[in-house]
């Protein structure tokens, strides 16, 4: 299945869902920054499922929403560290466009990295030799495949370090009883589960 259509125009629920991380990522920070400035004068914004940047009816997405908040704020601007990630070639090139496009980029200590990988076992891998400076983990994949509670894990294990995950209950639900994505499910839920 492609998710090439859903970037056409941005819908209510993905309209919503970026507002929620916007709106989340900022108290997020604000509450995080004061001790960070203490330890390590770093903080980070992980999406592995970072799309395209625009739609095509020109709305923007949260990754592009979440470097325009770290301009407009001094402390952000001097701290965040970000990493984008698709694993579509083509959503990658669109998104670091749209990024070099964004007004005051160039303000942010670090430039904001755009990767192309597959997530799976290797990020988990990398993320748990790792010791993350406080991260804000944004997970909201099309489809399920990927996906592992090790994942988030693996990026929530240190201190300030907190995920938002968006999945669609339908399909997960679907999924729960399928044969065909049973590895995927067991991946993301444990092979055991108690069901109420």
């Amino acid at each position: 299945m492609s998710n090439t259509s859903f970037f056409d125009e941005q819908k209510e629920q993905s309209l919503i869902k970026a507002r929620i991380v916007e709106k989340y990522f900022w108290a997020w920070a604000k509450v995080i920054i004061p001790t960070a400035k203490k330890v390590d004068p770093r903080i980070a914004y992980i999406d592995l499922f970072a799309g395209p940047g625009r739609y095509k009816d020109g709305s923007k997405s949260t990754p592009i929403k979440v470097l325009e908040t770290a301009i407009s704020n001094p402390d952000m601007q001097n701290m965040l560290v970000t990493v984008f990630n698709d694993a579509d070639a083509e959503h990658i090139n669109s998104l670091q466009e749209t990024i070099n496009s964004i007004p005051g980029i160039e303000n942010l200590k670090y430039k904001p990295q755009v990767i192309n990988h597959e997530v799976g076992e290797n990020i988990v891998k990398t993320f748990n030799e790792r010791k993350l400076v406080p991260t804000f983990f944004f997970v909201d994949p099309w489809g399920y495949k990927g996906l592992s509670l090790q994942l988030i894990n693996s990026v929530v294990k240190n201190w300030g370090c907190d995920c938002i995950f968006f999945f669609n209950y339908n399909r997960i639900n679907m999924g729960l009883g399928n044969a065909a994505v049973e590895e995927h499910m067991n991946a993301l839920f444990g092979k055991i589960r108690c069901f109420l």
